[in-house]
This record gives structure tokens, C-alpha cells and sequence, in this order.
């Protein structure tokens, strides 16, 4: 019989992400493109994680000593989160009718790593944004 990591439901919480997806041009209030380039991301995806409440020491730090992060996501799910992606961890987002947000991401993944069936984000606050969990 073949053993495989699970999730324990009781610990895990919902967070939003989304995936970078390019660029696209600026426009401005009137709709007329600026000549600039913003990035462009997907609609935020809900998934369920386990999410450490803070960082631990680096002895403890399954990303070593050079990756300055303040929480980690683990799951046992493939997520499509990398270093570009954008997270909302403390902050929910609100969505517009089409998906989107407006809501900024208070989260950015540092890290990604696998390891024997078990996913792990290190992820880092984005300084300046919310602090509180909004509902």
C-alpha cells in the first residue's frame, strides 16, 4: 500500500492568488493608451492551504538561510504559484462582475519548493499594504 501526504482540513485556510500574465498598455482615464506597459494577472483563484502564522528560525526553515520570507503555504495540491505570482493571505479580495480585482495583494511569493508530494510557498508581506483581514 502506497502512502500519500494529506491535508488535515482543520488546518487549512482560504487565500486568493493570481498568476502573472504578461504585460499589456496603459491607459489612462479616458481610455487612450499611454505608450507604458503594467502587468497583467489572472482573476484571483481561491484555494485552501495550510498557512504558518509567522516565520521560524532559520534552523528550522526548510528554504535555508538566504530567503527572507514571513509565512509559508504548504499544501499537498499543485498550485501554479511561482515568484511572480501575487497573493491575498490577510486581505480578501473583492471582486468586480467580470473577476477581477481592485483589491491590492498583500503577499508575493519568494520561494516555491516540492518536495515528496508536499508543496511549500515561502511568501513575504508586501510593506504598506493592509494588515487586517477585511471581509
Amino acid at each position: 500500500m502506497k502512502l500519500r501526504l494529506k491535508d488535515l482540513r482543520i488546518n487549512q485556510v482560504p487565500f486568493w492568488y493570481q498568476t502573472y500574465e504578461g504585460q499589456e498598455d496603459e491607459t489612462d482615464e479616458d481610455g487612450n493608451k499611454t505608450g507604458d506597459k503594467i502587468p497583467k494577472y489572472s482573476i484571483p483563484v481561491r484555494a485552501l492551504a495550510r498557512i504558518s502564522p509567522n516565520t521560524g528560525n532559520a534552523e528550522d526553515s526548510p528554504f535555508g538561510t538566504d530567503i527572507k520570507y514571513d509565512k509559508a503555504i504548504s499544501t499537498v495540491q499543485k498550485l501554479p504559484i511561482d515568484e511572480y505570482s501575487r497573493l491575498f493571505i490577510d486581505v480578501v479580495p473583492a471582486l468586480n462582475a467580470d473577476g477581477t480585482t481592485d483589491t491590492e495583494p498583500d503577499y508575493r511569493c519568494v520561494c516555491p519548493k516540492s518536495d515528496f508530494g508536499q508543496n511549500v510557498w515561502a511568501v513575504q508581506k508586501i510593506r504598506g499594504s493592509g494588515s487586517g483581514r477585511e471581509n
